[in-house]
C-alpha cells in the first residue's frame, strides 16, 4: 500500500498520529445524587441485609392535605464508596397488595415515585432483596 492509502486507512478505523486519547464512555458509574425532596424515602447503605432499617424513614408518613394525591419517591443511595464511580447495590420497589406498579432495577442513585391517592398503609418490599420492608403511610 502506499503512503497515502495507509493514512487513509488509519484514519479510517480512527487511529490517527496526533495527541490526544479516546477512552470509551463507562456504564459503571451513578449518575449525580437527585436533589432532596420532601417525600423521599432513601435506600440505605447495606441495606440488603437491614431488614426495616433499609429504608429511611420507615415507616415513611405523607398526608393528601386535600389533594388529590401525594408522591413518595425512592432514592437508591445504597452506594459503596463515592456517590457517583461507587459500586450501587440494585434494589426495586415491590407493593405487599399490588396498591401500585413495581419499579424495574434502580441503580446507584435511581429514582422511583409513586403517586397515592388514598388514605392507609401501603407494605412494600424490594422483592431481588425480599427482607428489606417498609411502609408508607398516607394520612387525609
Amino acid at each position: 500500500m502506499t503512503r497515502i492509502q495507509l493514512t487513509l486507512l488509519a484514519l479510517s478505523l480512527g487511529f490517527s498520529g496526533g495527541c490526544g486519547s479516546y477512552t470509551a464512555p463507562t456504564t459503571n458509574q451513578n449518575p449525580p445524587p437527585p436533589p432532596v425532596q420532601a417525600n423521599d424515602v432513601s435506600i440505605v447503605v447495606g441495606a440488603s441485609l437491614l431488614g426495616t432499617a433499609a429504608f429511611s424513614p420507615n415507616p415513611k408518613d405523607v398526608s393528601l392535605n386535600g389533594s388529590p394525591s401525594v408522591t413518595v419517591r425512592w432514592v437508591n443511595k445504597d452506594i459503596s464508596g463515592d456517590y457517583t464511580n461507587g459500586t450501587a447495590t440494585v434494589h426495586n420497589i415491590t407493593s405487599d397488595f399490588g396498591d401500585f406498579t413495581a419499579s424495574g432495577p434502580l441503580g446507584g442513585n435511581a429514582t422511583y415515585s409513586v403517586s397515592l391517592t388514598t388514605a392507609g398503609s401501603y407494605p412494600y418490599h424490594c422483592s431481588i432483596h425480599p427482607g428489606m420492608v417498609g411502609t408508607i403511610t398516607v394520612s387525609p
